[in-house]
């Protein structure tokens, strides 16, 4: 007999349970796989805006695919193309179902380019949860900055302009000069200093009659030069975002001249800003 009723209790429990509603109470915790779903779109379109070349700085559109508070805690182009990326560790907000800006610095470019592909790197938070997402993308771009690095680069090893000591200097003009440095690579080739112009802000001009060509068994050539301001007004300092990167071009024995760029160093940037003071101060 009391085997027959621990019988029917079991039978009972099968019942109720094969009648409960298999997904179970509507309003309790949702399953583990749904707080784990991907934020963002795998894959991210990468540009190149002129407003960040001059920090290096390429712009990833990432696309967010769900509802979730969102933070970028820091972001890392992981690439075969660039050495050693550096984080960016300043926290974005990540905007639900939308197109998002997150800006990647980029590492040293690698010379020759590696092959393999190139993707980013996000540790995110995700409704209070760390999160790290990676999202793959077309190299394209990163490949174009890699071989105008790598060319530009392949100049400076054989020779390396830089800008001399102030001379003079007053509310009109700095007299000073570009020095060029031999580097390591192709020692018996002549270097010619073919033309440096200045930017939007400042004007570069190269003395006429200066030797300007580098030959084989000089470590240095100095070419006289004067720079004087373009642009005066206060948003347009304000607003360029290459006003102490100079354009310069070399020449490599025969070889066409090749772009390559330099900046000031903190002595010639300070002399540089004060031109550009006095030259505000003036206008006004």
């Amino acid at each position: 007999m009391r085997r027959l009723w621990i019988v029917g209790v079991v039978v009972a429990a099968v019942a109720l349970a094969a009648c409960s509603s298999p997904t179970g109470d509507a309003s309790g915790p949702p399953a583990v796989g749904a707080s784990l779903a991907r934020v963002t779109e795998p894959d991210a379109v990468v540009t190149f805006p002129r407003s960040f070349q001059a920090a290096r700085q390429v712009v990833a559109e990432v696309l967010t695919v769900r509802d979730a508070d969102v933070e970028v805690s820091s972001a890392r182009l992981d690439s075969p193309l660039f050495l050693d990326s550096p984080l960016r560790d300043s926290t974005v907000s990540l905007f639900a179902h939308w197109s998002n800006h997150v800006r990647l610095p980029l590492g040293t470019a690698a010379c020759p380019a590696r092959e393999g592909p190139s993707t980013i790197v996000l540790s995110l938070t995700v409704d209070g949860r760390p999160v790290e997402e990676r999202l793959a993308m077309d190299d394209a771009v990163l490949r174009k900055i890699n071989s105008e690095e790598c060319a530009q680069q392949a100049v400076l090893d054989v020779a390396s302009p830089s800008f001399g000591p102030v001379e003079s200097q007053n509310a009109l003009e700095l007299h000073t000069s570009i020095v060029l440095t031999r580097g390591g690579s192709m020692p018996d080739a002549p270097v010619t200093l073919t033309s440096m112009t200045g930017n939007i802000v400042f004007n570069v001009a190269l003395s006429e009659t200066a030797n300007r060509v580098m030959d084989a068994g000089m470590s240095t050539l100095a070419v006289p030069a004067m720079v004087t301001i373009a642009r005066c007004d206060p948003h347009v300092f304000a607003e360029s975002k290459k006003t102490f990167v100079f354009p310069v071009r070399l020449a490599v024995g025969d070889a066409e001249s090749a772009y390559v760029e330099i900046g000031p160093d903190a002595t010639a940037q300070a002399a540089l800003q004060e031109l550009f003071n006095s030259c505000g101060a003036a206008a006004n």
